[in-house]
């Protein structure tokens, strides 16, 4: 979640982002909200069910959205919860924004403020595949905020990630990882940094045994060195997530 206060052509250019060298990415949006007065998360589940039944009227197939509430993140009272919608392509996702924004249901959204509000490419790089596993009602998400070393690329940081989380799998983590690179509507607390790197878990338990093995066998060994000058990652946040599309 992060960069570009300025341009995105200067963002592409300080990266020296070269697509080819990518996998392909997911499109996503990110709108981080604060609940009315006297408003819920019960009355954000009812509003998502009426969201639910009006998606199934349409052809708008291709999105998929997480809903994320802070479990460690301070201050935990800047936001209420995370809505992260994404599909395959910009096109597929702003064709459904059109529709929301035509649908009415904006005006029926428990959470008018919503303190950040931006898109981003989510870039997979690396671990296991998360769906025949994942809790959907209570997996974690954590976001780290990292920077590119002077002289390497995104292209540098996907192979380094996917290297350490190849040591990572290997070892016995039920985990996976995504390069996330802002493109509009970043917020000023992600702005410092080159991009955010996602690490997903399939439930808080699993989370748990992932840092303990981590802790206990990885760490600092082999290829988890692969990141070693070529990126650098600092504060980080967690979150609790539900499917609830």
């Amino acid at each position: 979640m992060k960069n570009i206060a300025l341009v995105l052509v200067s963002l592409f250019v300080s990266m020296g982002i070269n697509s080819s060298d990518l996998p392909a990415s997911v499109s996503a949006e990110y709108f981080g909200c604060k609940l009315d007065e006297g408003k819920t998360l019960n009355d954000l589940n009812d509003w998502i069910s009426e969201w639910n039944k009006w998606m199934n009227s349409t052809d708008l197939g291709d999105y998929e959205a997480s809903l994320l509430t802070p479990l460690y993140r301070s201050p935990n009272d800047e936001i209420d919860f995370m809505w992260v919608g994404r599909t395959n392509t910009w096109q597929e996702l702003f064709r459904g924004q059109s529709a929301y924004r035509a649908s009415g249901l904006a005006a029926t959204f428990p959470a008018a403020s919503c303190p950040f509000q931006f898109i981003a490419r989510q870039i997979p790089a690396g671990g296991v595949n998360l769906e025949a596993e994942l809790n959907e009602d209570e997996f974690v998400a954590a976001y780290w905020l990292c920077d590119i070393e002077e002289g390497k690329t995104l292209s540098d940081v996907h192979q380094a990630q996917v290297s350490r989380m190849n040591n990572v799998v290997k070892m016995g983590n039920k985990i996976s990882s995504r390069i996330v690179v802002p493109r509009q509507g970043v917020p000023s607390v992600l702005r410092n940094n080159d991009f955010v790197m996602l690490y997903a878990s399939p439930s808080l338990e699993q989370w748990g045994a992932n840092i303990d093995n981590y802790q206990n066998n990885i760490e600092g060994k082999g290829d988890d060195n692969a990141g070693d000058g070529v990126f650098s990652c600092g504060n980080s946040t967690v979150y609790v997530g539900s499917s609830i599309r």
